[in-house]
């Protein structure tokens, strides 16, 4: 079943989302070719205090498998060692409807 993933990044900025695509993509955003298998949609944008992330994944595995290839090491390339923001950590629900213009 499809699900939601909700995460607010306190004080990252649009600079350091770009900087993690980069890292992962090689440019942000990410050219068609390259969304990561079990990606639905993605969308990201300011927040009054950081970053917001909403994607729609085929599965939290599909979510976790992108994280642990390839987000995670981005995002370590490009924040170090700096533990991540508070209240960071994904929030997930079940998608029972969807709606898309096609």
């Amino acid at each position: 079943m499809a699900v939601g993933m909700l995460q607010m990044l306190q004080g990252v900025t649009k600079q350091q989302y770009d900087q993690v695509n980069e890292a992962m993509f090689g440019q942000s955003p990410p050219s068609p070719d390259q969304v990561p298998e079990g990606l639905i949609i993605h969308s990201a944008g300011p927040a009054e205090n950081g970053w917001y992330i909403y994607d729609i994944w085929d599965s939290r595995e599909a979510f976790q498998r992108f994280t642990d290839d390839k987000l995670g090491p981005a995002v370590s390339q490009v924040f170090g060692d700096q533990p991540p923001p508070p209240g960071s950590e994904p929030q997930f629900f079940e998608i029972e409807s969807l709606a898309a213009p096609r």
